[in-house]
This record gives structure tokens, C-alpha cells and sequence, in this order.
């Protein structure tokens, strides 16, 4: 089969209607995203009213689940060509290089778009999905826009290799600034790829946010026919940065190391007005206060370990590693007394989960090290739900298994009030499966989201990495129960998480609605997915959640 496309020699004329039809491409392929959106308002207002009706008739009134977008032949099709469009190039080999550079072009305000983190922010409003959801979006989005300028770079680069132009536009301007786009966005692509993140993740985000800021204007030299879809990215980008500074607000906060862990504790006092603004499941971005465009590049999100509107107070637990976390542990010490001037923005992430927990008949929590900052304000607030007696029938639906380096890492968990603390023991089974070798020294030196490591967020928490093969999950035949003056019981050595998993899946009629929350490091997250997959597979509906944070 013959290339179908050749070097053509346009008159002026000619020129000018490829560049109209070239913009026209452009702004189809951009214009295109409203197309699943419109049709995503669409089925929100169907399944409102289909509830209504049903509620109306007697029948389930919040039985619908809208956890995804609909699909159907014709959406597929409007969001395939709304990329491409049909084929008009008419064997112009300068045309098909061109639409390649302006399509993904624009995409860019889109891509910026996608990685706002603002619950303020106009895709999370329409799509009702939180950053972490929209967040694949944007590396599924950055990966697409990547391979169309891959393409446009090399079909140029062969059209002035043939052409015997390579040595003249190599000293031109515009083709330098198009170079170091395609640099910087493989820079970009390289960093974001998750050994990369692990190794380092303030490799990962410096590049990351330093290489955003500076293809724009690099770009503007690049050639005038983008500049539209520069302005929007640069609009949407300082949309951005205004929403970030009114989230944010310095506080005075007491932190401390907590006594043998290198765990570091942050605890912010909040008024009666602003304790309603945070939830269960949400995290922050911390930071010791300092100048706004320095904290950009030291900040990390933290997860809100405790339930705000009935604690008085935010919690914050992370893992101490290099970058934030040791300038943080390094002015807290081991006095919790002292108070520190610190900056909070948020509160960012879904708001939604100890609602959802509530229709389902059984819960299992699995939670690895300091992942259990997102599983146990979840775990409490279900508890407070459904009884506010340890010991009732209804507090039976939960349980939750938490494996940890040493029992010290639990500490910081315990309910201050005693009644509650026999409550939160009672479903609560904790794995003990560090040693006394574990130290410092081999937990790495990467930062991902503070208190809750890598799927992921910390390369670090392997030290409690559980295989993924089932034959290395089970149990090492420590069985004997210890339990402290608080009633917690421990035991030693990896869980059985088959059976954790089946004991809850297979327990009580089939009909039960089962849900399954996850926060750990990769291996664990996977094993659980795994186990968890395999009964979906028999037929079992299970709601699973792993709470791993992309980036």
C-alpha cells in the first residue's frame, strides 16, 4: 500500500484555506468535550427524575447508582471524531503534520483544566466527581496529547530531513521553542510515571509544575496559530492559583514526633463555624508558613485523620521522610505543647464516603501503616452511625483489619474518650508485621501524599509490603492475642487476607450490599483487588474503594 500523503506545492491561496480548515479542526476538537458533558447532564437529570418517580410510587428512593458516565454507540463516536474529525486532508502531507501540532494544541486548556484541584473547579461541579477521580482523565489526557506531538515532531522532522532544510531550521526560533515542547513534555511524561514518583516525588512535582509554567510562553514563540489555546491554559491556569490562595489560611497548630515511631503529628484547632467545611476522607495541603509562591513547591497533601465536626480539631498523620515532612518533624521535636505557624489549604477530595457506608450491610476496612489516616475517621463515623453502644448488633456490619510496623503506630488512633475507645477496639484487628530492623535507614526517600503512601503515595511503606500471590498472605501461625491497657488486640505476622476477605463476602444472605475500603501501599491495595475481583467474578456485587492517590 502506497503513502498516501506528499509534499505539495501550494499557491498562497491554497495555503490560507488549509490554515482555516486547520483552525476549524482545532476548535472542533476542542468544543468536542462539551459533547459527553451535555450528555452527562443529561443522564443526571433522568436518573433525579427516574428517582423522584420511583420514590413517588413506593419504590427505592435512593437505590440508583451514578458511578460512572454513560456509554452508548453514539456518544463513543461524537468523542472518537470529536478528537480527530474526518479526514480532510486530501493527500497534503504539511496538512496532516499541522492537525496533529493544533489538535493537541487544543487540548491543553482542558488538560490544566482536569488537574485543578479546587472542589470549585467547573469539571469536578458538572461531572460531580472529586480531583481524584478527573485526576486519570488528566494522565490518560496528557498521554493522548504526548503521541499527537510525537507525531507532529516527527513528520516535521522527516519533511526537513527529505527536504534538506534540517541544518537552516534547526538556527530558526520557532523550531527551537517546538523542540523544547516536545522535551518538555516527555520531561513531564517521564517524571509522572509512577517508579519515577516513587523514587522521588518532589522529582516528580517540581518538574511537573516548573515545566507547566514554562511551555506557555515557550509555546507563544512556537508558531501564532495556538495562541488562542495558550491564553485559555493561561487563564485557566491563574483560575488555578487564585482558588489555592483563597483555600489556604495560616494557623496555629501543635506538632510532635510521636515517641518511637517516625511518624510526626499535626493537630489545628477549628471554631464551631469552620469545623462544618471539613470531613472524614478529605485531605489538605501542608506547609510551615512562608512565602506563597516557595510553598508551591514544598507543600504535600496530607490526609485529615480525625472527624472534625466532632473532634474541634483537624489531625494530620505522616510518615517523616525527606523534603516537608523533615522540615515539619524538625521544628515540632517531641513537644506537643508548642505551637507552630503553619499553612492549611483545603480542605480538598470526597466528602461522600461515610454517607455511601451507611447503605451497605457489611463494611470490611483494610488499611496498611499510616493509610489507616484516611480508613479511621471513616471506621469511627460509621460506628457513631450505626449504634452508639459497643456491644450492638448493628456495629457487627463492621470491621477493620490494620497491619502496621510496630503496635506504637496505633497510639495516635485510640479515642481519647473511654467509651468510645471500647467501641472503636472491638471490630478493630490489628497485625503487628515490622521488626525491631525495620529502622529509618530503609525507608527510602521519596514524598507522595503525607499520611497516606504510594499505590501510589509512598515508596517507603513497603517495609510492611504484603506479596501479591494469596499463597504469601497467609498466616505466619502467630495467633496468640495481646492486648494492651487500652483493649487493643494485636497479633503477630502477616494477616490471612483470603480469609479476611472471604469472611466477609460470603457471611449472611447473597443479597447483601457489601462494601470494601482500601488504603496501603501498592502490593497490599493489589492483593486486595485481586481477592476482591475474584468474587465479583462469581457474581458478588461489592463496592470497592482503594484510596490511592494519582498524580
Amino acid at each position: 500500500m502506497n503513502w498516501p500523503y506528499h509534499f505539495l506545492d501550494l499557491t498562497q491561496e491554497e495555503k490560507d484555506r488549509r490554515r482555516t480548515l486547520l483552525d476549524t479542526y482545532g476548535s472542533r476538537a476542542q468544543l468536542s468535550v462539551l459533547a459527553p458533558l451535555l450528555a452527562l447532564q443529561i443522564y443526571f437529570l433522568v436518573s433525579w427524575l427516574s428517582i423522584r418517580w420511583r420514590s413517588r410510587n413506593g419504590g427505592i428512593g435512593y437505590g440508583g447508582r451514578v458511578d460512572s458516565p454513560p456509554s452508548s454507540p453514539r456518544s463513543k463516536k461524537l468523542r472518537s471524531s470529536s478528537l480527530f474529525g474526518a479526514s480532510r486532508t486530501g493527500g497534503d502531507y504539511l496538512h496532516l503534520t499541522k492537525r496533529f501540532g493544533i489538535v493537541a494544541s487544543s487540548q491543553l486548556p482542558l488538560q490544566y483544566l482536569l488537574a485543578l484541584k479546587s472542589p470549585y473547579s467547573p469539571l469536578q461541579y458538572l461531572t460531580r466527581r472529586s480531583h481524584e477521580t478527573l485526576n486519570s482523565l488528566h494522565q490518560l489526557l496528557g498521554r493522548i496529547t504526548t503521541l499527537l506531538l510525537y507525531s507532529h515532531a516527527i513528520l516535521y522532522l522527516n519533511f526537513y530531513i527529505l527536504s534538506n532544510l534540517l541544518t537552516a531550521k534547526l538556527q530558526e526560533g520557532y523550531v527551537l521553542a517546538g523542540i523544547f515542547g516536545i522535551v518538555a513534555f516527555t520531561a513531564v511524561g517521564t517524571a509522572a510515571l509512577t517508579p519515577v514518583r516513587r523514587w522521588s516525588y518532589k522529582v516528580f512535582y517540581i518538574t511537573h509544575v516548573t515545566l507547566a509554567i514554562a511551555l506557555l510562553p515557550v509555546l507563544w514563540f512556537h508558531v501564532s496559530h495556538i495562541r488562542i489555546y495558550l491564553y485559555e491554559t493561561a487563564a485557566v491556569y491563574a483560575l488555578n492559583t487564585a482558588l489555592r490562595f483563597l483555600a489556604s489560611s495560616t494557623r496555629a497548630a501543635s506538632m510532635r514526633v510521636i515517641p518511637g515511631t517516625n511518624l510526626l503529628e499535626i493537630e489545628v484547632p477549628l471554631t464551631s463555624a469552620s469545623r462544618q467545611k471539613w470531613a472524614p476522607g478529605q485531605h489538605a495541603y501542608i506547609s510551615l508558613a512562608g512565602h506563597p509562591l516557595l510553598r508551591t513547591f514544598r507543600s504535600n497533601p496530607f490526609t485529615v485523620a480525625s472527624i472534625p465536626t466532632s473532634d474541634g480539631h483537624l489531625r494530620f498523620m505522616a510518615r517523616i521522610l525527606d523534603g516537608n515532612t523533615a522540615k515539619l518533624a524538625t521544628q515540632a521535636g517531641h513537644d506537643s505543647k508548642r505551637e507552630h505557624l503553619i499553612t492549611v489549604e483545603g480542605p480538598y477530595g470526597v466528602v461522600t464516603h461515610a454517607e455511601r457506608l451507611l447503605r451497605y450491610d457489611r463494611v470490611l476496612f483494610i488499611a496498611g501503616g499510616v493509610g489507616a489516616t484516611f480508613i479511621v475517621p471513616l471506621y469511627r463515623q460509621l460506628l457513631a452511625d450505626l449504634s452508639p453502644s459497643a456491644g450492638s448488633r448493628r456495629r457487627g456490619m463492621a470491621n477493620f483489619l490494620w497491619m502496621v510496623r510496630s503496635r506504637a503506630e496505633t497510639a495516635w488512633a485510640l479515642p481519647a474518650q473511654k467509651r468510645e475507645r471500647q467501641g472503636f477496639v472491638e471490630r478493630l484487628r490489628v497485625q503487628v508485621t515490622g521488626s525491631k530492623a525495620v529502622n529509618e535507614e530503609s525507608l527510602g526517600a521519596s514524598e507522595g501524599r503525607e499520611g497516606m503512601e504510594d499505590t501510589g503515595y509512598d515508596h517507603a511503606e513497603q517495609g510492611i509490603e504484603l506479596e501479591e500471590q494469596k499463597n504469601l498472605l497467609a498466616d505466619e501461625g502467630h495467633e496468640d492475642t495481646k492486648s494492651d491497657m487500652q483493649g487493643l488486640k494485636v497479633f503477630e505476622g502477616r494477616p490471612d487476607l483470603t480469609k479476611a476477605i472471604e469472611q466477609t463476602l460470603s457471611s449472611g444472605h447473597g443479597s447483601d450490599k457489601v462494601a470494601v475500603v482500601v488504603c496501603s501501599p501498592g502490593s497490599l491495595s493489589r492483593a486486595v483487588r485481586n481477592e476482591v475481583g475474584l468474587w465479583v467474578g462469581r457474581g458478588r456485587d461489592v463496592w470497592f474503594w482503594d484510596e490511592s492517590f494519582g498524580y
